[in-house]
């Protein structure tokens, strides 16, 4: 069997109220969901992190005419072909974004056509469900600090009232023209709202510089923070190392890593706790799983980003269900039309756990006439 098409799809919706982190806002959600079809009309599909620009192109216009006519169950060998074609295509980065998306779709199509699902196909399952943590608890555009405390506070209890006893908060609030000192004020409020029943984590979306991040790591120590995401930027190797080694509140990152490549160096000056690839943008499942696996070797927990569609939620669950050690969902509670419609049985907690998807491939339904509903080119 071969593959015979390859679609770039664009999907896109508008957001009635936007949201903030460190980094700015977030007026709409949109993907690119890679469509990949085999000879007998078996259908996989994956999904590509970040806008839709420059990931459309991507896969139409140079990985889809590699795949044509391809074996789809060489989910290795495509992923090489298509790494070397990239590294060579654009010299100084690659849009790892596509590739992610591509291999996710090879993932769920090889799984489809042999009738497994993908993390029986990745060696097995340790778990047929996962503990979530909820994702949230972003800016508003507000005027005081008291406000956004009081915004948080009740969005802080809603998603302990769905049954998470896990939850993560965004800082950074220079956005809103505040600094380090409200920052702290509110991760002290969320502390006090959810109490010592459950534990949180604090996410700065790369909002500082080492200093900043060391005083806001210390109140996170004395908070008792599960873990510090994103203190510094990404390409800021050595403030995490030194973060790791001055705080005792654990380091994570890895939403702006690719490659087991990057991570190997990440992981050689034990610059974090909790290393973060996300599925659709580090290299898809077939790299996740490699930086899973180094990331055991060297006794580092691999906890992997999730902020998107149901597709990458049901990624995101394969690799979890497929890995030894600790496993947990990042389960995103904010606005988001597409998470919400776009698979014909939405994933949903089952107490503070969500389940592992047991159908063929990635185990979701997609709906056409939704996907077609938020299409974006037409």
């Amino acid at each position: 069997m071969k593959i015979a098409k390859v679609e770039a799809i664009p999907i896109k919706q508008d957001l009635k109220e936007p949201f903030g982190n460190a980094q700015g806002w977030t007026t709409s959600r949109q993907y690119l969901v890679v469509k990949i079809t085999a000879g007998d009309g078996t259908i996989g599909y994956g999904e590509c992190w970040g806008p839709i620009a420059g990931n459309h192109q991507v896969v139409s216009d140079i990985i889809a005419p590699m795949l044509l006519g391809q074996d789809p169950l060489d989910t290795a060998v495509l992923w090489e072909k298509i790494h070397f074609k990239l590294r060579w295509a654009y010299h100084s980065f690659a849009p790892y974004s596509a590739l992610s998306g591509v291999d996710i779709a090879l993932w769920d199509l090889k799984g489809k056509i042999l009738g497994l699902p993908i993390h029986t196909l990745l060696g097995g399952a340790f778990r047929d469900k996962v503990l979530a943590y909820a994702t949230g608890h972003y800016f508003r555009r507000v005027t005081t600090i008291e406000q956004q405390i009081a915004i948080i506070r009740d969005e802080a209890q809603s998603n302990l009232a769905k049954g998470f006893c896990m939850l993560k908060l965004k800082i950074g609030l220079a956005l809103l023209g505040w600094g380090v000192r409200e920052d702290i004020r509110l991760i002290e409020a969320f502390r006090d709202v959810i109490g010592d029943g459950a534990e949180f984590m604090v996410d700065a979306n790369c909002a500082y510089a080492v200093p900043e991040a060391t005083e806001v790591g210390r109140a996170c120590e004395r908070l008792g923070v599960y873990w510090f995401e994103e203190p510094v930027p990404p390409h800021d190797y050595d403030g995490y190392a030194v973060l790791s080694g001055r705080l005792d509140v654990p380091v994570a990152g890895g939403e702006g890593w690719a490659l087991v490549s990057e991570f190997n160096e990440i992981f050689r000056r034990r610059a974090v706790s909790y290393a973060q690839p996300d599925v659709c943008s580090a290299g898809g499942i077939t790299e996740v799983q490699r930086i899973a696996a180094l990331a055991q070797a060297v006794n580092i927990d691999c906890i992997p980003h999730a902020w998107g569609t149901p597709i990458a939620i049901a990624s995101s669950l394969h690799v979890l269900a497929s890995q030894p050690g600790k496993a947990l969902l990042e389960f995103d509670q904010s606005d988001n039309p597409i998470r919400e419609h776009l698979i014909e049985e939405p994933f949903h907690l089952e107490g503070a756990y969500v389940r592992v998807p047991e159908g063929p491939g990635l185990g979701i339904m997609i709906d056409e006439k939704v996907l077609e509903s938020f299409r974006v080119d037409r």
